[in-house]
């Protein structure tokens, strides 16, 4: 009988199957080997860090954060990780460098070579390249065969945080796309069906006609998702805020918005 993988193993396994996956589907293989970590950085769902560990060797830190694995699908949660993917392209590879934390046309055209288009808005129209990008799956694009196969064949992730980081997480993916998904797809096959459409945070667990599903079920399903996390208790008149890249300490109010200018992230507090 083989043992049961500890789950620190089996959650970084799975981000790891999926970056060697995505490496070779969509990326030629070209990518290094580098540390993929879990972070909580709010409203960042990840990031890239170049030479950030040192031991053996020097290692990138390429890092995602449960805080959003189950407020959006599986399908948007590859998609940041493809994202993050693209700035490891973009550093390794002999092309123009684009400055810590901006997008640039480089790193934009390599999105939308791999199927994923740079949007400001995470809608058609934004704005292709800037400091702070989203982006959404582009119709036909190599991303939205390769994470089709990837989720047919049986990819999952395991784990998720118990709490939503937001009561409403609008779906980057479209109509269009979703439809072409579940054309191809066995209306009894329910697990591929929740793993493209469906977030772990809900309150329910509804059953749907999966042949007439559209894009306006989903928007209406996740208005019922996530609990949303407790308050932040206040420790005073100071709070600690911290910047989960590089570990930039302050202290203000605990109401304060802070960004750490280095990385372009919000700091959290503790």
């Amino acid at each position: 009988m083989v043992a049961p993988k500890k789950p620190t193993i089996e959650a970084y396994t799975e981000l790891q199957q999926a970056y060697d996956y995505f490496n070779q589907t969509l990326f030629d293989g070209d990518l290094p080997d580098l540390m993929i970590t879990f972070q909580r950085g709010k409203h960042t769902l990840g990031y890239f860090s170049p030479e950030r560990f040192i031991g053996k060797s020097k290692l990138s830190e390429l890092a995602m954060n449960p805080d959003y694995f189950g407020t959006y699908s599986l399908v948007e949660t590859l998609s940041t990780l493809v994202h993050e993917m693209v700035h490891v392209w973009q550093h390794y590879m002999p092309v123009k460098k684009a400055r810590r934390g901006y997008h640039d046309r480089i790193w934009g055209e390599k999105m939308e070579q791999v199927g994923l288009m740079p949007s400001n808005t995470a809608r058609e129209g934004g704005k292709k390249t800037g400091q702070q990008m989203d982006h959404y799956i582009i119709r036909g694009g190599r991303f939205q065969t390769a994470v089709y196969d990837l989720l047919k064949n049986g990819f999952s992730i395991s784990w998720y945080d118990k709490w939503g980081v937001e009561l409403y997480a609008p779906t980057k993916i479209n109509k269009a796309v979703f439809d072409d998904w579940l054309r191809v797809t066995d209306p009894n096959d329910k697990e591929l069906i929740s793993k493209l459409t469906k977030t772990i945070h809900k309150k329910d667990n509804i059953e749907r006609d999966t042949a007439t599903f559209t894009i306006e079920d989903e928007e209406n399903e996740r208005e019922e998702m996530a609990i949303p996390k407790p308050p932040i208790k206040g420790t005073g008149t100071r709070t600690k805020f911290t910047c989960a890249q590089c570990g930039l300490n302050v202290w203000a109010k605990p109401t304060a918005n802070i960004y750490c200018g280095d990385c372009d992230v919000k700091l959290e507090t503790h």
